[in-house]
């Protein structure tokens, strides 16, 4: 029997404590039609389901609530609950495909089930069709959440291929090491002052947007030489470029400490990138909206993420969760219950950057096209970053909250601006 981690109980917890909260990460996956029946996708799904065991396992409490909630083996998994069909409204372009997505992404899912679900989205514009696939963030993080792309699609990377390696995958914590973790708290601790009232920080209200934007990774191989950055910074650098004018346009000023953002850093070892779970600690970095240079600006974000990691960030994240793990359960849970209810005020975005597949996929031999990647949002945070590769093509998947935000989809058309703007100074 294995119990849940501290970080995946709290995904639970939460939700728990917010009725706006909804913790599950997604994507979608656009391909050529035409569309095949509901049946044969439960059918391909059946075959595979062995290889991913824990996709067959639903949380269960523990007793009287003195241990952690545990992994179980459900018996008779009814696939027609894990695997449904919808039809994205006429003509089926752009805005009705965020749609779906945004409503799909707002359902909370049932935890007397595994946690995990695909949807057959019928009536995409071209005659193609989409396989919405959904994970309760208990279940997998980003990384891992990928995993059940195996079940689903078959790859033409060869069978010996490793998967891609998370961006700035965090070092293991050893005792060599506690005396830098030890200051990676303390930089933490220093990250914990609010940000400005200038910032996006407020209240949810449960429904959600969802917009996306495209981009050629290959076309920054210069660029990249050039400045000495990575795609992760060029990423960071669109992103901030993006918000910055998102809050010019509603007449908020930039400052230099309006904006902090979340980066989930993966603690995984090599190899385990498929293995279900939360592997993953966390970088807490101010996005430079201050700075109008677009050049200026990623370099700029290059230095904070590296002096994050100087200060080892990501490895007291990994130490913070280890001594959560040693605490007794009633007292962790009775801690992140009151903690969720305090309104923070430190955190504005998250952002996600995953390794998709670098080669082609298919699903039941329709090819994939494009993949939309969804994060979710929760605790005043009304804006998220989803990034993820897939063969030559960067998605930027924007996920804000539904009142708060309407313009989600002008602020993806500026992320993309602000890429392109890099790429034409260099």
């Amino acid at each position: 029997m294995e119990r849940l981690s501290p970080l995946s109980y709290a995904f639970l917890a939460a939700e728990d404590v917010d009725p706006t909260a909804c913790l599950v990460i997604g994507s979608l996956a656009v391909l050529d039609g035409p569309a095949p029946r509901v049946e044969d996708l439960r059918e391909l799904i059946a075959s595979r389901l062995p290889t991913v065991p824990r996709y067959q396992e639903r949380v269960v409490p523990g007793r009287f609530g003195l241990r952690a909630p545990s992994w179980q083996a459900t018996a008779g998994l009814d696939l027609r609950r894990h695997v449904v069909v919808r039809r994205v409204p006429a003509p089926g372009g752009r805005a009705a495909v965020a749609g779906l997505i945004a409503d799909s992404m707002a359902e909370r899912m049932e935890r007397d089930r595994p946690l995990w679900d695909v949807t057959l989205c019928e009536g995409l514009a071209d005659g193609r069709w989409g396989l919405l696939s959904r994970v309760h963030h208990t279940l997998a993080d980003g990384v891992s959440g990928t995993g059940l792309y195996r079940v689903v699609f078959d790859s033409e990377a060869p069978a010996d291929e490793p998967p891609p390696t998370p961006p700035g995958t965090a070092p293991g914590v050893t005792g060599r090491s506690l005396v830098a973790a030890a200051r990676g708290v303390i930089e933490l601790g220093a990250a914990m002052l609010p940000v400005t009232r200038e910032g996006l920080l407020g209240p949810l209200d449960g429904t959600r947007r969802y917009a996306w934007t495209e981009v050629d990774i290959a076309e920054t191989a210069v660029v990249r030489r050039e400045l000495g950055v990575t795609v992760n910074d060029l990423v960071l650098g669109a992103i901030s470029g993006g918000l910055r004018e998102l809050l010019l346009e509603r007449g908020r000023q930039p400052d230099a400490h309006a904006l902090r953002t979340l980066l989930p850093v993966s603690s995984r070892a090599p190899g385990t990138a498929g293995v279900p779970g939360n592997q993953v600690t966390l970088m807490l970095s101010m996005l430079p909206v201050e700075i109008d240079d677009p050049v200026e600006r990623v370099l700029q974000v290059h230095e904070r993420v590296a002096g994050l990691r100087r200060a080892h960030e990501p490895e007291a994240g990994v130490v913070l969760q280890a001594l959560a793990g040693l605490l007794p359960f009633p007292v962790l849970d009775l801690g992140l219950r009151w903690g969720l209810r305090v309104p923070q005020q430190q955190v504005s975005t998250v952002t996600t950057n995953v390794p998709g597949p670098r080669t082609p996929l298919t699903c039941l031999g329709r090819p994939v096209r494009q993949l939309l990647p969804v994060v979710p949002i929760a605790d005043r945070v009304r804006l998220g970053f989803a990034v993820l590769s897939y063969c030559d093509h960067l998605v930027f998947g924007i996920t804000a909250d539904g009142t708060s935000t309407p313009d989600v989809e002008v602020l993806a058309a500026k992320v993309a601006d602000a890429w392109r703007s890099v790429l034409a100074t260099v």
